[in-house]
């Protein structure tokens, strides 16, 4: 019985020091993974005679005038540009990319398996080598300058990945359902609104949540097309070009306003994901068990 005892014992210290040393590497990782942004919150907050000075981890007193550099009209409609781009883009995906999906994968048609194949060799293009036909194509429908080119192209199919993630998980759904709301009059258009597109929502908000956080960020997008009309600039081209710059050239660009722009294009994206962390998750493992 004593044997025993303090065979448990040993095992339950290793155990207990196994955990520990684990649970110290976990920390010692995310205090450095971490500090890069908590140094981003902090600066951003730092005033302007701190930042000239000693530079500490923590600021004498919270300095806003960083951010009250930025929200003002202009940046207003900057802000106003973003959000209607992510949205119709969020929403394009989700519309183009099961449309596309379901007819791939759930209606019958001669040269559906070539249709497919023709859509995934798009994938092998690179931007880079579209970019400049993309751009004389918009300048010849005269929308350089606008903000169509950021948002109509994703509801003409919603991307070549995109239409490849809905489709295979399309494919996990029994063709059972489809065929038994045909034998009660079911049209194919009702068949994908009522039956399909709430089978695969965790899909569909991992499409819009992703593309919104691709929108959010694209600053390679607007700088091709709309970087000659002040009035069209999302807020990323807007922060980097009459930001950055200007104030860089008038030697008031501190490292506080650099840190405000850094917390303001994170902070919506953070957000977002916290919200929708559980739906980002379910669709990410069901990509991979149906893919």
């Amino acid at each position: 019985m004593n044997k025993f005892l303090e065979v448990m014992t040993s095992a339950k210290v290793k155990r207990g020091a196994f955990l520990g040393v684990k649970w110290f590497f976990l920390l010692l990782l995310s205090v450095f993974f971490l500090f890069p942004i908590y140094a981003l919150v902090i600066n951003s907050f730092m005033p302007d005679e701190q930042l000239l000075g000693v530079k500490t981890l923590w600021p004498n007193y919270f300095y806003f005038g960083a951010y009250t550099k930025m929200f003002n009209a202009e940046y207003l409609g900057y802000l106003k540009n973003t959000l209607f781009v992510c949205v119709m883009n969020m929403l394009g995906v989700c519309v183009g990319a099961s449309l596309c999906a379901y007819g791939l994968s759930k209606v019958r048609f001669k040269g559906k398996s070539v249709m497919f194949a023709i859509i995934m060799a798009t994938v092998l293009l690179p931007g880079t080598v579209t970019s400049i036909p993309l751009f004389i194509i918009y300048n010849q429908l005269n929308w350089t300058g606008t903000l169509l080119p950021l948002w109509v192209p994703i509801w003409l199919g919603g991307g070549a990945m995109n239409i490849f993630l809905v489709r295979q998980f399309m494919k996990g759904i029994p063709n059972s359902y489809s065929e038994a709301a045909i034998l009660d009059g079911a049209s194919s258009f009702h068949i994908y609104y009522a039956i399909i597109l709430p089978l695969i929502r965790p899909i569909l908000i991992y499409l819009a949540v992703t593309n919104f956080f691709g929108c959010w960020n694209d600053y390679t997008g607007p700088l091709m097309y709309v970087a000659d009309n002040k009035e069209s600039w999302t807020l990323s081209l807007a922060l980097y070009k009459d930001f950055a710059i200007k104030q860089s050239t008038t030697n008031n660009n501190l490292a506080n306003s650099q840190m405000a722009v850094g917390v303001l294009m994170m902070v919506p994206c953070v957000i977002l994901f916290a919200f929708f962390q559980k739906e980002l998750m379910e669709g990410i493992a069901a990509i991979g068990i149906k893919g």
